[in-house]
């Protein structure tokens, strides 16, 4: 490629708006542009797009996996709406058409690999199947709006059994380490979501980055680690922290006006927050009214409610629903409900507060709280589960050291389910017929070539590896000299004809604004054809990532090149 042709252009500074460094690497090197809202790629980054898919496909082409390819769009149907559908959880756009028909945007949909299944697949002997496609996603919830559209790639395994979908799994695992080997970069595999009956976990494959956009938990002393929204902690049984003497054998009302808030509450006390119960409403499709009970210095983790609920989704729950159950909003305890049934309202309690100790509690009465409430001997939840948004500091569930908290950038995720529809079957070795076991494991492009260039970069630019760049050679003219630019012009010809991807620098610039550009976008190697060089039949070859300099004859350079130890 002629950089006189090349479509974008290098850039010697970019929008001051931006503090992502990597970003900020990207658009100077030319290889995107940021549009309202996503990532615009321009020649240069879609070579490196094509890279990463050519690594992609090898590697899981290695394991057995075919590829296929799914419509982007399908009819929103019922079932996902459905209590247990997967498709909420991977779908996050809907519209309609023309003839107002309603669709969702949804090309990983595991809906489809379903009905797919289901056609093809009708004995034990056909499984396990590995299956993969590229497709775009679409994030709504992702901190950085340009991050939210992304090239992703998903990889589903279909399988007879849970132990041959644990075994299908680790060999798409060992792919994809493979795959982030290539690329050259370092991550952890994390703990994503809550833990399955047979023991696993989803699973994000997350760079660890000043600028990521995952809170990360990590134990220093027995390395467990997890997204921050399903770490899990040793502080369950801990107890509250009601000041000695405080404590009777039944709860006493005490008047607290204006207290309807936690903070407000324990500073009227002179009690820490930790010594109060915190009460938090919502509704839910499946269940109706969810009533959370915590500890009052903790924060719900909206996700682990949801799960240990059995539910899809939560909102706040309305006044309405809240006075229905003899609730007062801002007083509000489990504490003598008077209207409480197990069809009107589920009452889920965090272990912080069922461990035993005395905490103040809302009387459900406005202005006033119930000093000594204890978990057992007041008042009874209908599930005790760990509700509670892990922070830093919190004590390790293996070993109880204290968690840090940093941050990263999701890459991949890896995800199980036993059964994802119930026509998705098969005859095993007896005739019975068994549901598919389906695992599910993902890659984003964008991401990944953020954490590559994160993680090989200088003060001067990009710094790719060899098998990521989107060039092999940066061939560079210097001087005006027609033979030297007959000379570079043959070079650049007798490069591309041996299979060598050429960035050919043939613009009538200076050479200090040849070679910024040069270091800015970082191709492995960079050539210079020079009026000196030329006179002295020679060729400058410099590598990116070392920075050391050879000077090689010109009949020799094609080999050199290759002697480099870069190229294959």
């Amino acid at each position: 490629m002629r950089m006189s042709a090349l479509f974008g252009r290098t850039l010697r500074e970019t929008p001051a708006d931006i503090d992502h460094p990597p970003l900020r690497l990207m658009l100077r090197a030319g290889l995107a542009r940021l549009t309202p809202g996503a990532i615009t790629w321009l020649p240069v980054g879609v070579r490196v797009l094509r890279r990463l898919e050519t690594i992609v496909r090898e590697e899981l082409t290695h394991i057995g996996a075919q590829e296929i390819r799914f419509p982007l769009f399908r009819p929103l149907i019922a079932l996902d709406l459905a209590p247990g559908s997967l498709a909420p959880a991977l779908s996050t756009l809907e519209c309609t058409d023309r003839s107002r028909r309603s669709l969702t945007f949804a090309p990983a949909d595991p809906t489809i690999i379903a009905s797919l299944a289901t056609g093809e697949i009708a004995s034990y002997r056909q499984l396990p199947v590995l299956l993969h496609q590229m497709h775009p996603a679409y994030c709504s919830d992702c901190r950085a709006s340009w991050l939210r559209e992304s090239l992703a790639w998903t990889v589903y395994t279909l399988n007879s059994s849970t132990s041959e979908r644990e075994e299908t799994g680790a060999r798409v695992h060992t792919a994809i380490e493979r795959i982030f080997r290539r690329c050259d970069i370092q991550l952890m595999s994390v703990e994503a979501g809550s833990i399955e009956g047979n023991g696993s976990a989803p699973r994000a494959y997350v760079a660890i980055s000043g600028y990521g956009d995952t809170d990360l938990l990590i134990c220093e002393s027995c390395g467990y680690a997890a997204v921050q929204e399903a770490a899990r902690t040793a502080l369950g049984s801990a107890p509250g922290a009601l000041p000695a003497g405080d404590t009777s054998d039944h709860p006493e009302e005490i008047a607290t006006p204006d207290c309807a808030t936690i903070a407000d509450l324990a500073r009227f006390c002179g009690i820490p927050e930790s010594a109060t119960a915190k009460a938090v409403f919502f509704d839910s499709p499946e269940r109706g009214l969810i009533f959370a009970v915590i500890r009052g210095d903790r924060e719900i983790n909206l996700k682990k409610l949801c799960t240990a609920a059995g539910i899809s989704t939560l909102t706040p729950a309305r006044s309405e629903q809240i006075n229905a159950i003899g609730a007062v909003a801002g007083y509000a305890s489990p504490v003598g409900l008077q209207n409480r049934t197990p069809d009107r309202v589920l009452v889920v309690a965090d272990p912080s507060v069922t461990a035993g100790s005395p905490l103040i509690a809302g009387a459900n009465r406005h202005g006033y709280h119930l000093r000594n409430v204890i978990y057992g001997r007041d008042w009874r939840a209908d599930l005790i589960a760990d509700i509670a948004l892990a922070r830093a500091g919190d004590p390790c569930m293996n070993c109880s050291a204290p968690l840090r908290q940093t941050t990263g950038l999701t890459i991949g995720y890896a995800t199980r389910s036993n059964v994802f529809t119930p026509d998705a079957t098969f005859l095993d070795r007896e005739g019975v017929t068994r549901p598919i076991a389906m695992a599910s494991f993902g890659i984003y492009l964008e991401r990944l070539i953020l954490t590559i260039i994160e993680q090989h970069c200088d003060q001067a630019g990009i710094i790719w590896t060899p098998e990521t760049a989107p060039f092999d050679v940066h061939l560079i003219r210097l001087g005006k000299h027609d033979a030297t630019r007959e000379a570079a012009d043959a070079l650049y010809d007798e490069l591309i004809a041996a299979g060598i991807a050429v960035l050919y620098d043939d613009r009538d610039d200076t050479a200090g604004v040849k070679f910024n550009d040069a270091d800015l976008i970082g191709v492995p190697l960079r050539l210079v054809i020079s009026d000196r060089f030329l006179s002295d039949g020679l060729v400058e070859i410099k590598q990116r990532a070392t920075g050391a300099i050879t000077k090689t004859p010109r009949q020799e350079i094609i080999a050199e090149v290759r002697n480099t130890g870069l190229f294959s």
